[in-house]
């Protein structure tokens, strides 16, 4: 395997002894908070091949540590330290992932506020949003280094009511040795009835990926009297360009990036929102681009959306549909992917509500129809969620999933949480459950034990762990039990 550098190890040491000088030594009307929790879980785990018997699994041992304080007024610190037994990692001597018992900075921050500005120095913290209205040329999924929980560390300013103007501007780096910086600026006029901006992106590695966009909005429906009365009718348009010196794209073909959007529509009792968008073939930047949005590369896309409220009923009906077309090549038709959609919301008494929705997706190899419905009802005792929902109807690959989840208060110390699930294909049948009680009675501490994996049905049925055709996911024979004890 590829080793790569440990992450931030001289700068993490810098940073903590910085916090930890400023919190232990502040003047005296400094306030600081120490708190945190351990818990202790362990695993009673099946075997599994037909093996009948049960064995002790994983138990884990996490502290984890927060210290808070303002040493002086306008500056505060924030340190998350965390304590670990049955921690993966990557062994320099063995080239292997070992068990290990671990004591390491989980995150923390410097803050320094003024009137007009605010700085944070940080360490393993997501600060990387930059409020770009439409392209996203920087994804912050990306740039904060996420590996169960981000990595990356920089600093972060932001800054208003400058001559007008307010933005931010950070600087980071990563455990694979990238360095990222962005920023954004906008100003707004005629009383935020008119909003411009541009954001900056780059990141360096042995080349460097760089964007630059600029984006403006326009509350048409508030200037212009005689349109008033379509509502706000707010208009966005923004275009980007990458700047990059990538030697796999060294011409200045599919560069540009660009999208504008007319929302906040209405037209009697219809909202209304439309797109359009054409995106360059190497627009989206390789080190600074999910996948999701490298996708978008070479593609155009049209999207519309309608909502309507049925008047006096509680019922908003909502429909929508997009076309995404490839700019060019010899199979640009076969590569057109487009959706069309409708969706029903209603509310009943008694605290029900129910959402009903039916789309078709389209690409080179089908049609993709998918019917969701869903029923939640909730009271100060309990909360149900029904779900039943039919995925590539009338496909090889068609399949029904049903949902079911339940929260209760037993009392004011015991809660009860449980999810099942069952998926039917045409050769097989499968189910997924996962349970977790709960009890709050000891003070400063609480109990509970799980059975199943919470991560098979985190979305019911649009989980995709579970939900898809030949999934072998099925019910994880595990008990789960949990001490967490607060100070």
């Amino acid at each position: 395997m590829t080793r790569q550098r440990r992450f931030g190890t001289a700068g993490t040491a810098v940073f903590l002894a910085t916090v930890l000088l400023l919190a232990l030594a502040p003047p005296a009307a400094a306030i600081t908070t120490l708190e945190g929790y351990s818990d202790l879980m362990t695993e009673i785990r099946s075997s599994g091949g037909g093996d009948p018997s049960w064995g002790l699994d994983n138990p884990r041992l996490y502290a984890e540590l927060r210290l808070k304080t303002s040493p002086w007024t306008d500056i505060d610190t924030f340190l998350k330290l965390v304590a670990e037994s049955n921690n993966w990692q990557d062994s320099e001597e063995t080239d292997t992932y070992e068990k290990t018992s671990l004591l390491y900075l989980k995150e923390g921050h410097i803050r320094f506020r003024g009137s007009r500005v605010e700085a944070y120095l940080f360490s393993r913290q997501d600060r990387f949003w930059l409020n770009e209205p439409l392209l996203g040329v920087l994804d912050q999924g990306w740039v904060k280094d996420d590996s169960y929980g981000p990595r990356a560390q920089g600093i972060r300013l932001d800054f208003w009511d400058t001559y007008g103007f307010q933005g931010a501007a950070f600087y980071s780096d990563t455990s694979y040795e990238n360095e990222y910086r962005g920023g954004r600026v906008t100003r707004d006029f005629a009383s935020d009835r008119i909003v411009l901006g541009s954001t900056y992106a780059r990141c360096d590695y042995s080349d460097f990926d760089e964007v630059i966009a600029f984006d403006g909005e326009v509350a048409v429906g508030e200037l212009v009297p005689a349109l008033r009365r379509f509502g706000r009718m707010t208009w966005a348009t923004e275009y980007g360009r990458n700047t990059s010196r990538d030697p796999r794209h060294p011409g200045d073909e599919g560069r540009n990036g660009f999208k504008t959007e007319l929302r906040d529509l209405k037209v009697g009792p219809l909202r209304f929102l439309v797109s359009y968008e054409d995106i360059g073939e190497i627009f989206y930047a390789e080190q600074m681009a999910s996948g999701d949005q490298k996708n978008k590369n070479g593609y155009s896309r049209y999207y519309a959306e309608a909502h309507y409220r049925i008047p006096t009923k509680a019922i908003n009906l909502k429909g929508w549909t997009y076309k995404d077309s490839p700019k060019e090549g010899d199979d640009a038709e076969e590569g057109v992917k487009q959706e069309w959609g409708t969706e029903a919301y209603l509310e009943f008494v008694n605290g029900f509500t129910g959402k009903v929705e039916y789309k078709v997706y389209e690409n080179r190899d089908g049609v993709w129809p998918n019917l969701f419905t869903e029923v939640t009802g909730e009271n100060r005792l309990v909360k149900l969620v029904l779900q039943y929902r039919i995925k590539d109807i009338d496909s090889d690959y068609e399949l029904t999933a049903y949902g079911f989840g339940v929260n209760v208060n037993l009392s004011d110390n015991w809660k009860f949480y449980a999810r099942v699930m069952n998926v039917d294909e045409l050769t097989e049948s499968r189910q997924t459950a996962f349970a977790q009680i709960r009890y709050l009675a000891w003070s400063g501490a609480e109990f509970f034990v799980e059975y199943g994996n919470s991560d098979h049905s985190n979305d019911f049925t649009n989980d995709g762990d579970f939900v898809d055709h030949g999934s072998s996911t099925t019910t994880e024979q595990v008990f789960k039990a949990f001490v967490r004890i607060y100070y």
